[in-house]
């Protein structure tokens, strides 16, 4: 199938008009959504597709250029999945201030050091990292990029028992893995 899009070879590929927004075009910079990036190849360390579709969240089965960009960024799930999480995260701070948070404020938030009702100092980005490597697995991680924003900004009870949990399922993989 092939993909008409409008315009020079230099022109930036845009969402899809049945999308009201992506975050994609928050996400990537200029030079990432240049129409030439399409012909680039995929580098063997990049987002997976079910990464970029949980980030999307749109569950759109169709051609979208955006995403084959997505495909060709140098990056891994696990920064893909916290850039994501970051953004809801400034939407969710944005809401409770009532006020538009910029990307510097929303990320030096969700990098500060601060207690977050545990009794001890740590940043969110912290407990993103903690999820995240839980997580992983061989080939692939077995959380939602999603569940791993709600785990990360839990309550203090119910991100004790996830970690408890996520520890737990990771020990048992393991057995399973070394039979």
């Amino acid at each position: 199938m092939r993909i008409k899009i409008e315009g020079g070879p230099d022109d930036l590929v845009r969402r899809l008009d049945q999308c009201d927004y992506c975050p994609f075009e928050e996400i990537l910079p200029p030079e990432q959504r240049k129409i030439k990036v399409l012909d680039l190849p995929i580098p063997k360390n990049h987002i997976h597709r079910i990464t970029i579709e949980q980030i999307c969240g749109k569950n759109y089965d169709g051609v979208c250029p955006m995403k084959y960009l997505v495909m060709r960024v140098p990056c891994d799930d696990s920064t893909a999945v916290q850039m994501g999480d970051l953004m809801i995260f400034r939407w969710d701070l944005g809401k409770k201030l009532k006020a538009d948070i910029e990307e510097n404020y929303g990320g030096g938030e969700w990098a500060k050091n601060q207690d977050l009702g545990r009794g001890k100092t740590e940043s969110y980005a912290e407990r993103f990292r903690d999820i995240w490597n839980l997580g992983e697995r061989k080939d692939h991680n077995i959380l939602d990029a999603r569940f791993v924003y709600e785990l990360v900004v839990s309550e203090p009870e119910t991100y004790n028992k996830a970690i408890e949990l996520l520890e737990t399922l990771k020990q048992e993989h393991e057995k399973r893995d070394s039979i």
